[in-house]
């Protein structure tokens, strides 16, 4: 692996770790019906899906419908809209 690779992959990372701390600032993790494994997927694959592609956004529809079968539709809905806002402050901030 190229070192670009390993350093936007590192990038990656550190954005998903940032978005979920900032959201633990507005909504109580322990509070939510889910998995720490599947929030931190829920936040890659929504990153994954805002840098772009048909396939990730794919992914990411999927995902949550299976998310909803276990957890609620709403809820689902309500954590991944905040993650997508985050997302959206967090490359704003770096611009």
């Amino acid at each position: 692996m190229s070192w670009e690779s390993r350093a936007r992959k590192k990038y990656e990372q550190n954005s998903v770790f940032e978005c979920l701390a900032k959201l633990a600032e507005t909504l109580d993790p322990t509070t939510l019906p889910f998995s720490e494994d599947e929030l931190r997927t829920l936040a890659k694959r929504i990153r994954a899906a805002f840098l772009g592609s048909e396939r990730p956004t794919q992914r990411l529809e999927r995902y949550k419908a299976h998310l909803a079968r276990m957890h609620g539709a709403e809820r689902v809905f309500e954590v991944a809209q905040r993650l997508e806002e985050i997302n959206n402050a967090i490359e704003n901030e770096r611009r």
